[in-house]
């Protein structure tokens, strides 16, 4: 743990390439590791299986942004700077999940808004940029300043802020549980705070759509699951509120979703309602719910990053996201289409990606926790499957636009990146398989 730390610690004065290299040891060494028994590394950090899971996430979903940022590289935009700043947004996020003590969390949590605010601001497309960059910073940080306070209650209640004693510990009136969990459901994004999500990654850099969907959407998810224990005995009513509330909120987003021209605002307000099935596995506390979430975060940020990056591969050759504009690319990117349809099928959950398992798991526990949920759930998938295809249909069918001048159809750096996307996707849910089949197996006793 302690050695891979380092190596991230490095990168700040490392160059492309030798970034792109050390990330991929990085990748191989992590997952060499034991998240069960590797322990404890320094005196705050500690990590366990959900921590590991999303810090090999965000090592991964780096590397690919590295690879899919080379027209920054190859024109100079101040290159330098750029690839400083992700190194530094990489380590902030690397001890957010390995951190063990509460403070040093929020204030991880906290510095890594600070680099993706730069790269919106630096290397954002449009002056809307600074609109975008005031609303993340004040969404989060409103929501978040009531969770630095109740931190500091709690510790001088408790004696301590380490995450692994709070257990058994969690009776808190209803609005210390609010103030508790605000900033992370701002984060998630929960459906009513999810506006400072659709600007940012509009007007984001193409690695910085890819870090905000891949990574840092999972912060909020990974500090319901630390602040869990709390959830035990307190704030019953905004629990069942917030499972209504998302469920409710991913429905209509999604109906939204059919009304949107732009590529990147239809797959960011994707990911809002891929996070409301998250928000609700977490509230239930149930077994299948914390693990369907876990499923759903690894495999929403692989397959969210992807699309990103392929509309980014149309912007670059038509300066438009517009799918009025990019309609018919089946006719001048088959290849392209083919990935298009790979990592569309995956976002509505088709077989054999890893998102299915997610959404099962996720299913599975909301039904078990209310009967009546199943009517919302069925719409809410159908109306997920519809955008989907929207989005596919929409802007691969029809004529293309016949004043644009002839184009590229594709480099090998940009299929190599595709590919390190959907592999994982089909290839994760293979393990799952195997896990859940053992574990029939010894149940079993067979």
């Amino acid at each position: 743990m302690l050695k891979v730390g380092i190596m991230l610690f490095c990168l700040c004065s490392c160059s492309w390439g030798e970034t792109g290299l050390i990330l991929s040891l990085s990748v191989f060494l992590f997952m060499l590791m034991n998240p069960v028994f590797e322990g404890m590394s320094m005196f705050f950090v500690d990590f366990d299986f959900f921590s590991w899971n999303l810090i090999l996430l965000s090592i991964w979903v780096f590397l690919m942004a590295i690879f899919g940022s080379t027209s920054i590289k190859f024109f100079n935009k101040l290159n330098i700077l750029y690839l400083k700043i992700m190194s530094a947004l990489l380590f902030f996020l690397f001890l957010t999940f390995s951190v063990s003590d509460f403070l040093v969390f929020y204030i991880m949590f906290e510095a890594c808004l600070i680099p993706i605010l730069l790269m919106i601001l630096g290397w954002g497309y449009q002056p809307e940029r600074m609109e975008a960059g005031v609303y993340m910073f004040f969404y989060t940080l409103l929501g978040s300043l009531p969770l630095f306070f109740m931190i500091l209650y709690l510790g001088n209640e408790m004696g301590c802020n380490y995450m692994y004693m709070m257990f058994g510990s969690g009776s808190v009136n209803s609005l210390v549980f609010l103030f508790l969990v605000g900033a992370f459901l701002v984060k998630f994004p929960m459906y009513s705070v999810h506006l400072w999500l659709l600007k940012a990654h509009v007007e984001a850099p193409v690695a910085g759509s890819m870090i905000l969907a891949g990574v840092l959407l999972k912060l909020g998810g990974y500090g319901l699951v630390r602040f869990s224990p709390f959830f035990l005995e307190g704030g019953k009513i905004v629990k069942e509120f917030v499972i209504v509330f998302s469920v409710w909120g991913g429905l209509v987003l999604s109906l939204v979703c059919l009304r949107f021209s732009d590529m990147k605002l239809l797959i960011a307000a994707s990911s809002v309602v891929h996070m409301s099935g998250c928000i609700c596995g977490i509230f239930i506390l149930s077994d299948w719910g914390l693990k369907g979430c876990l499923v759903m975060m690894l495999a929403h940020g692989i397959c969210s990053s992807g699309l990103f990056y392929l509309a980014n591969v149309v912007y670059e050759r038509t300066n438009s996201r517009s799918m009025m504009v990019n309609k018919g690319l089946l006719s001048v990117m088959p290849v392209f289409s083919l990935w298009w349809f790979l990592l569309v099928v995956s976002n509505m959950a088709g077989p054999p990606s890893y998102n299915l398992a997610g959404e099962i798991m996720l299913l599975v526990s909301v039904v078990n926790w209310n009967n009546f949920m199943i009517v919302i759930l069925f719409f809410l998938g159908f109306f997920s499957a519809a955008y989907s295809l929207y989005l596919y249909s929409f802007s691969q069918h029809g004529v293309f636009v016949k004043v644009k001048k002839s184009f590229m159809s594709g480099l090998v750096l940009e299929y190599f990146v595709l590919f390190l996307h959907w592999f994982p996707l089909n290839i994760l849910i293979l393990g799952l398989m195997m896990m859940l089949y053992l574990t029939n197996y010894s149940i079993c006793g067979v």
